[in-house]
Formats: C-alpha cells, sequence, structure tokens
C-alpha cells in the first residue's frame, strides 16, 4: 500500500507498553537482537490456538522506523516465522531498493523442529535482480531476493534487514499478519523528530499507539500478541475489509527538494501537481499534429477519439523508473522524441494533446488489479501503482498505456473502485464505472456434427463484450498466430481437439472480440454399447461451484457480474435417436442471478439454448449457502448427459 513495498497483511491484538518505552528512541533498534537472544523457537512452544487455520506462525515481527528528516529514514526489521507447511512463502525475502533506497544488511537463519539453528543464510543465497526488467528498457529499481528451503516442516526461518531510505513518500503501515497465519509478537515503532506529525488510520482494530517523547523526538508504538489466523474465504470483500491494520502516512514528507503533504488528499494531489508542473508542453511540430488531426473534427467526442488514437498508434509503453520517476512523469516532448513512455508519461502526453486541443483532462491516480484496499475520503495514503485520464467534460477515463483498448474503456482491473482525480485545485476522490452484467457478455453459437464413434466436428461463433474479451483483444496483439492457437487450446474446455481454424475480429471502438473456430474433437462423445453418451454444453459448460462452507465468517463479494447465452445443435449421427435427455425446460430466477435452459429435438438435431446470468452482489455471511446454492443449480442443469442409442434394424 505504501510507495515502500511493503506487505499488505493484516490482524488484531492487545497493545502494551513496556517500561524501557520511556527511553531514548535508539535503543528499540537494539531491541531485535535482544529479544531473539531470549527466545526458544522450537515449534512444541506454539500456542495450540494459534495453530488452527494457520500455514505459518509469526513469532516475532519486530519493525523499527526511524525519521531522520521528512525525506531521510532508517528501518530495520526482525521476521521470524514458523512454517506449519509449503502453503505459504515466509521462506522468501524480497527487498526493493534504487539509488535513493539502499540495503545496508541482509542476514538470515535456519532453525529446525526444536528451535534448534540448523545454519545461517549464505552471502552467495541472496540475490540481486532488476525489479522490473520484464516491462523497462532503463531503471534501477532492483529487488535483493534470498529463498531459503528446509526439508522437514515444521521449521522456522529468522531474516533480518537494514535499509535507508532518501525519499519518503511514505512510511510502512502496520501489516500484522496475511491470511492463515497467526502471530505470537508483532512489534511496530515509528520514531520522529518533534514538530512532525504522525498520520494513521485502524483498519477492523481498536488499537491505538502507545506514545512517548525522550530526546527531541516522538515514538509511536504498536503491539499485539497471541494473534490466531483468520481463515481465507474466497469471494470475500478486499482484504483490507476483513485483516485488521494500522495505516500510516506522513503529514508532511520530501522527496528530491520536492515538499508534500499527506494531510488531505487535496494537498496530496497538490503535490502531485507540482510534480507535473511544466512538463505538459507540446513542440511546435505536436502542435501542428493536433491541430491537423482535428482540423475537420465538430465535436469533443471525437476529437478526444482522434488523439487517442494517435497516442495509440504512435506510441508504446515502456516502464521508466529513476528516482522521483517512479512518480514525476517525463515531458511531453520526451514521449514525442523517443516514442515511448510509462503510465504517467503517456497520460500527461495525452493530457497535453487535450489541452492544445482546448480539452480539460486530469490525471488519475489509481491502484491497478485485485483491489486490497479501497481509498476512502478520510485518511490520504500512498495507495496507487498506475496513472490514467479522466476528461470531466464527457464523463471520459482513458487508458493511455493500452494500445488496443477502445475510448472511454478502462479493463476489469481498474473498474469499480475510488481513485485519486489530481484536478487544477488538489486531489479529489471519484470512482471508476462499474460496467453492468449486460456489458460484460458473451454469446455463443456451436454446431456440433457428431458421429457414431462419439468424434464431432465442432463449429463455434463466439460473440464477447466488455470483461469476456479483454484476454482476446491482448492475444490478437501480442501473439503470434501458433502461439495463440496453442493458448487457446490450452485453455479451451474442449478435450484433445484439433484445431482447424481460429479467427479473431477485434473491434476497434468498442469492447467487442468475436471468435470463430473450427475443430475435431475425437472424443466428444463417450460410447458404451449401442449407446452414446453425450454432454450437454461441451463447449462452454458452468463449472464454478464454490466450496461448501457450512461455517462461513466473512460477507460475500462478487464484484463483477456477467452474462452468457449460449445456442447448441447437436446433430443425431445416422442410425441413432434419442433415449434420454431433459424433458420440461429449467427456469431459476433468484437475487444472485438467472438461469433458462431448454433442449428440444428437431430436424435431426438435439438443440440447446441457455441463458445465464450472474449478478454483482454483497451478501451477509448468513447467505452464502443460499448464494451457492444457485450455482450448484445451475451445475446441476448443466451437468445432465444425452443418452443416444442406436436404432433397432
Amino acid at each position: 500500500m505504501p510507495l515502500l513495498p511493503e506487505g499488505c497483511l493484516k490482524r488484531n491484538g492487545m497493545a502494551q507498553i513496556q517500561p524501557f518505552m520511556k527511553t531514548l528512541s535508539w535503543f528499540f533498534f537494539l531491541l531485535p537482537v535482544y529479544v531473539v537472544g531470549q527466545n526458544n523457537y522450537a515449534a512444541s512452544l506454539i500456542d495450540p490456538t494459534l495453530l488452527e487455520n494457520a500455514n505459518a506462525v509469526i513469532r516475532l515481527q519486530k519493525m523499527d522506523f526511524y525519521v531522520k528528516q521528512p525525506g531521510e529514514a532508517v528501518k530495520k526489521e526482525t521476521l521470524v516465522v514458523t512454517l506449519l507447511n509449503d502453503k505459504s512463502r515466509y521462506n522468501e525475502l524480497r527487498l526493493f531498493y534504487d539509488s535513493f533506497n539502499k540495503i545496508k544488511k541482509v542476514g538470515g537463519k535456519i532453525y529446525d523442529a526444536q528451535g534448534k539453528l540448523v545454519r545461517e543464510v549464505e552471502k552467495k543465497e541472496i540475490q540481486d535482480m532488476s525489479a522490473i526488467s520484464n516491462f523497462s528498457i532503463y531503471e534501477d529499481n532492483r529487488i535483493r531476493y534470498v529463498e531459503v528451503k528446509y526439508s522437514e516442516y515444521p521449521y522456522t526461518v529468522e531474516f533480518e534487514y537494514e535499509m535507508n531510505y532518501n525519499d519518503l513518500f511514505g512510511y510502512p503501515d502496520w501489516d500484522i499478519q496475511p491470511y492463515n497465519v497467526s502471530v505470537e509478537q508483532s512489534e511496530h515503532f515509528i520514531s520522529l523528530p518533534e514538530g512532525m506529525k504522525l498520520l494513521y488510520k485502524p483498519l477492523n482494530t481498536e488499537i491505538e499507539p502507545m506514545m512517548s517523547s525522550a530526546g527531541g523526538r516522538t515514538i509511536y508504538y504498536w503491539s499485539a500478541r497471541q494473534v490466531p489466523a483468520i481463515k481465507y474465504e474466497p469471494y470475500s470483500p478486499p482484504a483490507a475489509e476483513i485483516l485488521p491494520s494500522v495505516l500510516i502516512s506522513p503529514e508532511t514528507f520530501e522527496v528530491e527538494n520536492y515538499t508534500g503533504s499527506m494531510a488531505t488528499w487535496k494537498e496530496f494531489g497538490r503535490f502531485m501537481n507540482k510534480l507535473s508542473e511544466g512538463r505538459d508542453v507540446l513542440s511546435p511540430a505536436m502542435r501542428s499534429t493536433v491541430a491537423e488531426l482535428t482540423k475537420n473534427v465538430s465535436t469533443d467526442r471525437e476529437k478526444i477519439e482522434k488523439l487517442y488514437r494517435y497516442l495509440q498508434e504512435n506510441m508504446r509503453y515502456v516502464s521508466v523508473q529513476l528516482g522521483l520517476g517512479g512518480w514525476q512523469p517525463f515531458d511531453a516532448n520526451y514521449v514525442e522524441q523517443n516514442k515511448y513512455g510509462d503510465c504517467k508519461a503517456l497520460s500527461n502526453f495525452m493530457k497535453a494533446m487535450l489541452k492544445e486541443a482546448g480539452i480539460k483532462a486530469w490525471p488519475v491516480l489509481i491502484y491497478s488489479g485485485d483491489l486490497y484496499y479501497d481509498i476512502s475520503e478520510d485518511f490520504a495514503t500512498n495507495a496507487f501503482n498506475h496513472v490514467i485520464i479522466y476528461v470531466p467534460s464527457e464523463n471520459l477515463w482513458l487508458e493511455c498505456t493500452s494500445s488496443t483498448a477502445p475510448p472511454n474503456y478502462l479493463s476489469s482491473s481498474c473498474t469499480n473502485r475510488n481513485v485519486l482525480l489530481i484536478t487544477e485545485d488538489g486531489g479529489k476522490i471519484d470512482r471508476t464505472p462499474n460496467y453492468s452484467t449486460e456489458g460484460n457478455f458473451k454469446r455463443t453459437r456451436a454446431n456440433v456434427e457428431l458421429e457414431p464413434s462419439g468424434a464431432a466436428a465442432v463449429g463455434v461463433e463466439v460473440e464477447r463484450k466488455g470483461s469476456k474479451q479483454e484476454w482476446y483483444r491482448y492475444a490478437a496483439r501480442q501473439y503470434s498466430s501458433e502461439e495463440f492457437n496453442k493458448k487457446f487450446q490450452e485453455y479451451s474446455p474442449l478435450p484433445g481437439f484439433n484445431l482447424k481454424e481460429l479467427r479473431l475480429d477485434v473491434k476497434k471502438d468498442i469492447p467487442e472480440v468475436g471468435v470463430h473456430f473450427l475443430a475435431d474433437v475425437p472424443a466428444y462423445a463417450s460410447r458404451a454399447g449401442k449407446r452414446l453418451f453425450v454432454p450437454l454444453n461441451k463447449v462452454n459448460p458452468f463449472t464454478s461451484v464454490p466450496q461448501a462452507d457450512e461455517h462461513r465468517l466473512h460477507p460475500v463479494e462478487v464484484r463483477d457480474g456477467y452474462s452468457e447465452t449460449d445456442n447448441l445443435a447437436i446433430k443425431i449421427p445416422e442410425g441413432y435417436k434419442v433415449e434420454s435427455m431433459p424433458g420440461e425446460p429449467v427456469s431459476l430466477a433468484t437475487p444472485y442471478g438467472t438461469y433458462y435452459l431448454k433442449v428440444w429435438e428437431e430436424d435431426g438435431y438435439i438443440k440447446v439454448d441457455r441463458n445465464l446470468e450472474v449478478m454483482p452482489v454483497r451478501l451477509a455471511a448468513e447467505e452464502y449457502g443460499a448464494w451457492r446454492d444457485f450455482y450448484k443449480s445451475v451445475s446441476l442443469a448443466e451437468g445432465t448427459t444425452l443418452v443416444l442409442v442406436e436404432k433397432k434394424t
């Protein structure tokens, strides 16, 4: 969540202040050595209540963050974890650094089940690699990475490291635990010069920091003890709504001679504006290009689309990460000359073109990906990893890193979440659109020429819209024909088929893709004696039944709904007749979705019409069973097998 690459996983506990809190804050930096030396990490000493639902137990996590001044800090952390099985990744340590933030030391140890030291991590085990080399042509973001292995569970790993920071967009949050991990002891210290103010927001916890002052400094101390594991449950809301934590932000900070504030979103937005000042000026040649592109265009919407297409066709996405460049965009001339940029630079270039065309646009800070924490009005925190553009006059969003997205289309990784608009007056919270159930749509038309052997020639036409088309649009651009054919076969539900033809029709201006394919399927149906057993819908089967859970604890959330319509025609082989197939249509109507299935025989074919609508919902845990029953009912209806039998001669 902060700029510093910290884990974002949390839980609850009771804060306890110790007598040494009255001493100087530098004493806290010596504490990890003292505590570790006094503990026995035998797995048998773990309280049995901490083993329930746990894949690992944090024996000690102690973080000291010593702020020297608004732009400089030292971080020291000790982490000791007992791994109970191979389902967690606590045997790995990843530390991100660059030319401004340096790692001073890294060390590690392995203990066996009895808590006896097996060995220390050797220097040659600590790898140093580029953090984003697959996406960047030049950057200085790197990772120090170590993975330790031991053959017998349970075992314990201990990691210690120290880092110096010389730019401070954010402070480390107090992240107590991820799902399925319990905690014996977790401590979080932040030491500030007197006069500096710390901002914090508890999530799902009532823990407040203990505070003390000494030596011209203010110390904040959080503590948790004996925290049971929280079981992960699929279809839960974002983790920050369940896993307790404390968000932490500096009121003031400094990065490369820029001073900013996180006192409010408005202030943080003003800081982002300072980083972009003077960087949206186009060259005379580029101004002429904008004028040429828009000279015969009558509406702002058409101008936006013309300029967006120019961006997509002439500029490419390349990550550029150099110190402040992680947040400050390269100027418009840089993008024009090099024909590339990262999300900030491309968005800034698009904003500059729109400005030249007389259209106001705002950069938007957003978190792209599976949402962990949805930012709120009452607390400013550095919870972003991406930049897009918003045009307020048209209520239009632009993803400037995509070379294929239609105008005003955001992928499912950016929809339905709070974002920060960087307006002329500063930061302002808004929310990205959430596409309707009908907008995320798939229509499948299939013809199955079934043979007496059970083999079939299958011809399929699929119309995909919204989130249902995203991968295909991406694949059409990124993969060769051979690569795409291979991946298509890997992902298809049809078993072991031979692909004869595959075509994509990607609509340029709307989020829609057409897919056409022909395939020979050697084992479409199974044969037993004189009978053929034919799956009802092998082309697009429904298999998404949530697992049973009679003790559900967390709410149920389906963030994105979708709808599907299938029309199938399965030819009855010569010499066969229908022995068994569904009779009356199946019709389901629930708050969680709707379903309709009709099967009938007509002109030598078995016809199947199927409509499915899955609704976005937010439900109490008590409704999990009823919600799951809808999915089970759909799966049961789709699991019907058609039976064909040889005609008597």
